[in-house]
């Protein structure tokens, strides 16, 4: 089921119903639980199998914490549990990847071999996401931030919350587990919140994000017919595209969890208004960059142990990420490129942005730094998109090198245009008004004719047949 289709919206619409007419606040999280269940056994009903090992092993690992007085059991189990988890990871969504990389390796040795066996291999939707939950609260337990849930219930739906299941936010266990025990009244107001956030989303989703693919597939299938303005509008609509269509989807995420009683992570804060690569991480996929940092980049030392050992700490946090993101050497090379801006940046960066100076000449400077930012982040995109090296390559030779060829029809062109318009005209309003301010001033008829604005145009705008959201492919 994929958020903008009438099949979910009939799908929430009776959860909602049914959640609030139950007056046990227990009665409701069993019934949320089972609607989580039936949304992803919607996708694939035996995958549900795997996520309920998954949240079953470290449920107990969990709670065995509380018994074992031993440091090295203590990290035994805290190591099988990650490994366990990982292992599972990288079984279904890197195998083929690794298969094929290793008969890439075979062929330049003359040797040509191809095992059937995983070639039918199923990605479970979500895996990545909810295997960062897993091991997120299997650490918290172990280092004392978090104590281990005593009712399976609640961990379970903890792990499979229908709104954020598929492709996050990525939800840390002490930000929902309390919300889980905390008995939910009816509130008219967060309905009403939870309804904007949400159509928002829908709006970034079916409107802008859902009408790029016409734009973007074309010229990243075959970069070498055509000309680098085309290019460069087709970069410019994937860095539209996969900002409206994660961040619509976290939105709606939001929105839903807004309705039914629960808070989410903000995951997006207008990031292509960063004013430097550091920034921009701070601002984009918010659960993801933070999950990394806490799990990953601190443990491996962050930057208390000098200036090369920060950097080659950012170098392997972002490879990883990369890693986490597709398994393709492209999102390796994308996780490396962000992982040199970052370190570049530390090394030279950090000192001169601290040094800007006040009126007109702090302004240009800050929309200096806030253009390159997003110039080394349209070409990071670049390779995130492109199926190939060689593709990435031809894409960022145009973007570089005036190049003729092919031209976008001037339909595409002015979709485009409006699109990037309406992103840039959205990360004003998010930068410089306050929604909550702006929301008790006005009107209630004005607020909710524009709200039903929104929605008409998002109805007549939405192509016949919804996109899947570009992140359930990690």
């Amino acid at each position: 089921m994929n958020f903008p289709t009438t099949q979910f919206l009939g799908f929430f619409l009776t959860v909602f119903a049914v959640y609030w007419l139950l007056p046990w606040h227990r009665a409701r999280m069993v019934w949320l639980l089972l609607a989580s269940c039936a949304f992803y056994m919607s996708w694939h009903p035996w995958l549900i199998l795997l996520i309920l090992l998954s949240a079953s092993v470290d449920y107990v690992v969990a709670l065995l914490f509380d018994d074992v007085k031993s440091l090295t059991w203590g990290r035994l189990l805290l190591f099988g549990s990650i490994g366990f988890n990982l292992s599972l990871l990288a079984f279904f969504k890197y195998t083929n990847f690794m298969l094929d990389s290793a008969n890439s390796m075979f062929a330049l040795l003359g040797v040509e071999y191809r095992s059937p066996l995983f070639d039918n291999l199923l990605l479970p939707l979500g895996i990545s996401f909810y295997t960062f939950e897993t091991i997120s609260y299997v650490v918290d337990v172990y280092m004392g931030r978090f104590r281990a849930v005593r009712n399976p219930i609640d961990y379970a739906l903890y792990i499979m919350f229908f709104p954020h299941l598929a492709a996050g936010p990525i939800v840390r266990p002490r930000d929902f587990l309390p919300q889980v025990e905390r008995r939910k009244r009816f509130d008219w107001y967060r309905l009403v919140v939870g309804m904007q956030i949400a159509l928002v989303g829908l709006f970034k989703k079916a409107v802008i994000a859902d009408h790029m693919p016409p734009v973007v597939d074309p010229v990243f299938k075959c970069p070498e017919l055509y000309s680098s303005a085309s290019i460069w509008l087709a970069t410019l609509a994937y860095t539209v595209q996969i900002y409206c269509d994660f961040s619509g989807y976290s939105d709606m995420a939001m929105g839903m969890a807004h309705m039914l009683g629960f808070k989410l992570p903000v995951n997006f804060h207008m990031p292509y208004f960063a004013a430097s690569i550091t920034e921009f991480w701070r601002r984009w996929h918010i659960s993801l960059s933070s999950w990394l940092r806490d799990y990953l980049y601190v443990p491996l030392g962050g930057n208390r142990g000098g200036k090369l050992a920060t950097y080659r700490n950012l170098m392997i946090t972002m490879l990883l990420g990369g890693l986490w993101h597709g398994a393709s050497w492209t999102f390796v090379f994308w996780g490396a490129y962000h992982g040199a801006l970052l370190s570049l940046h530390r090394a030279f960066g950090r000192g001169a942005q601290a040094d800007t100076a006040g009126g007109v000449v702090g302004v240009s400077r800050h929309v200096v730094c806030v253009l390159a930012t997003f110039l080394s982040v349209c070409i990071g995109w670049v390779f995130f998109r492109a199926q190939t090296f060689g593709d990435a390559g031809t894409v960022v030779t145009r973007l570089v090198w005036p190049t003729v060829g092919l031209n976008l029809h001037p339909g595409h062109v002015l979709l485009v245009g409006l699109s990037v318009l309406a992103v840039f005209l959205g990360h004003l309003a998010g930068t410089f008004l306050s929604w909550r301010r702006l929301e008790r001033r006005l009107p209630a008829p004005a607020l909710g004719g524009a709200l039903a604005f929104l929605l008409l145009l998002a109805l007549l705008l939405m192509p016949e047949a919804s996109k899947g959201f570009i992140y359930f492919q990690f």
